[in-house]
Order: structure tokens, then C-alpha cells, then sequence
């Protein structure tokens, strides 16, 4: 089965046309100046002047280096925002399953790490605009292509992956479920387990992060009991509820860092197709 992205060339070139700003990254010290316009004015935060994201490290999605720092196809662009609405960046650090529930609580103005826009968590947060895409993927040596092939397998997988119920009724009592997705690579470097099911991206990501070779990441084929093989994933910035003044902010930096082809250079960055920045009409799995 072919490749569903090919890898594009490294590089990226610093943008700085859209912000009147000070460029230093926000979150650093005298990050915001005095005399910063913001694109949204009177922009509603948790705490004024600042921008709170719930974070924990998913490659290439979202790395923090510090307190106020976001790199990653996601974090570079929350950077983004936080910039042109002269916010500083507070990080709140934590295990992937408390992201979403942050957010919904009050906790966090937004999130990032992958989180696909569901019919779900529509029901909890507003999902922005769709920021990466991202296939649900085998992660085996086989290059299993459908859930079939992956039911004659040990198949492990992180707790927060989407649609982790579905695959629990698939798979019965053999599916492993692990705490975080270094924890399952583990697993599959050490041969304990054949495989994992994860996103495209991150799957590639993860098996360079933890240095195995010989396995494939495969697209899987539709299937009526895994919703999120139905469409290619989508991900986004869940906003409180109560909140839709921010969400709409998102979404139109969202749209004008696409338009003006910053989005792609933040998938060069990382060395990978441009194609992910874009897509398509919003969806909800």
C-alpha cells in the first residue's frame, strides 16, 4: 500500500507580516510590548493577558521547552495566536487524559496534542476549525490494512486514542491499553506486543522517537465498527463552552495562517507534505 503522505523538505522562513508585535515567543520574559495590538480586541481569557493551555508532549504536535514556550505542528501555531493577540503563554502540564476535561472545567482556555474534532467532545468543549489531518493508522510489520488483520495480532494502545472503546468491543479482552504511547512503543521495541493503532503522523513520529525499525504505518480501511476509519481525522483547539468569543478568534487565525501559507511552512519545519495543513471541510467522527 502506497505512502497516504510523502515527506517534503525541511526549512522554514520567519513570518512576521501579520503581527505588529514583538517577535520574542510569547511566555518569555517582556514577551508582549506596550504598544501590541491584538488581532481580537477585549478577547476573553482565564487570566488576563495570558494564554493558559493544557499540554502534555505528543511528537510532533505539541512540545514545551519551558513554562511559556509551544513548539509543534500545534504549538507553533497556538504560538501564533498568542502573538497576534498579545497573550503570554502559561503552560499547564499533564497526562493526556485530563486535557479535554481541563478545558471543559474551566481549568485551561484550550488544549493541543492531536485531539480529533468528535461528535463526543463536540458535547463537552467547542471544536475549532480542523488544524492537521491525520488517518487512523496500523503501526505493525506486516503493514495490516484493515482491523481484521489487526485482531490476529497483540495490538496495544495509549488510553487516549480515539475510539479506544470501539476497539476494546472489537478486541475483546486481548487489547493492551498503556498509560501513554511511549509506554506502548516500549512494548513494541521490546517485542511484547505486535503493534499499535495511532494516527499517521504520529505513528511515524513515535517509531523514529524510540528507534524501531521494520515496521509500517498503514492508513486502515473503513470499517463500520472503528468510526474514525470512516474519514480521515481532524484536529483542533477545544474552547469552553462558554467561551465562543475565543473559539471564533481561533478559527479566523486558524484560516488567515492558512491562507497566507504559514501553515505550511510549519509542516516543512517538521518535514512533512504540506497536505496536512489542509483538511478540508470540517468533520466530526
Amino acid at each position: 500500500m502506497k505512502s497516504y503522505f510523502k515527506p517534503a523538505a525541511l526549512g522554514i522562513i520567519a513570518i512576521l507580516a501579520m503581527s505588529a508585535c514583538s517577535s520574542t515567543p510569547p511566555g518569555a520574559a517582556d514577551s508582549v510590548s506596550d504598544d501590541c495590538q491584538p488581532l481580537h480586541q477585549d478577547l476573553k481569557t482565564l487570566e488576563e493577558g495570558v494564554l493558559t493551555v493544557a499540554q502534555y508532549e505528543y511528537v510532533p504536535f505539541s512540545m514545551s521547552e519551558g513554562p511559556g514556550t509551544l513548539t509543534g505542528l500545534e504549538g507553533d501555531v497556538l504560538t501564533r495566536f498568542a502573538e497576534l493577540e498579545c497573550l503570554d503563554l502559561k503552560i499547564n502540564k499533564g497526562d493526556s487524559a485530563a486535557m479535554i476535561t481541563s478545558v471543559a472545567t474551566g481549568r485551561a482556555d484550550t488544549t493541543l496534542g492531536s485531539w480529533y474534532r468528535t461528535e463526543q467532545r463536540a458535547q463537552k468543549v467547542r471544536l475549532s476549525a480542523p488544524i492537521v489531518t491525520s488517518p487512523l493508522s496500523s503501526i505493525t510489520k506486516e503493514g495490516a490494512e484493515t482491523v481484521d488483520d489487526l485482531t490476529e495480532m497483540s495490538i496495544g494502545v495509549g488510553q487516549g486514542l480515539i475510539g479506544v472503546d470501539e476497539l476494546k468491543e472489537i478486541f475483546g479482552g486481548s487489547l493492551k491499553i498503556y498509560q501513554n504511547d511511549d509506554a506502548v512503543y516500549e512494548d513494541i521495541k521490546s517485542g511484547r506486543i505486535d503493534g499499535s493503532v495511532q494516527g499517521y503522523i504520529a505513528g511515524n513520529e513515535y517509531l523514529k522517537k524510540h528507534g524501531i525499525e521494520g515496521f509500517k504505518v498503514v492508513p486502515l480501511e473503513a470499517d463500520s465498527r472503528l468510526t474514525s476509519t470512516k474519514a480521515a481525522g481532524q484536529t483542533n483547539f477545544p474552547v469552553s463552552k462558554d467561551n465562543s468569543q475565543l473559539g471564533t478568534a481561533i478559527d479566523e487565525v486558524i484560516a488567515q495562517m492558512r491562507e497566507s501559507g504559514e501553515l505550511n511552512e510549519i509542516a516543512e519545519k517538521y518535514g512533512l507534505d504540506t497536505q496536512i495543513m489542509h483538511p478540508g471541510e470540517p468533520n466530526l467522527l
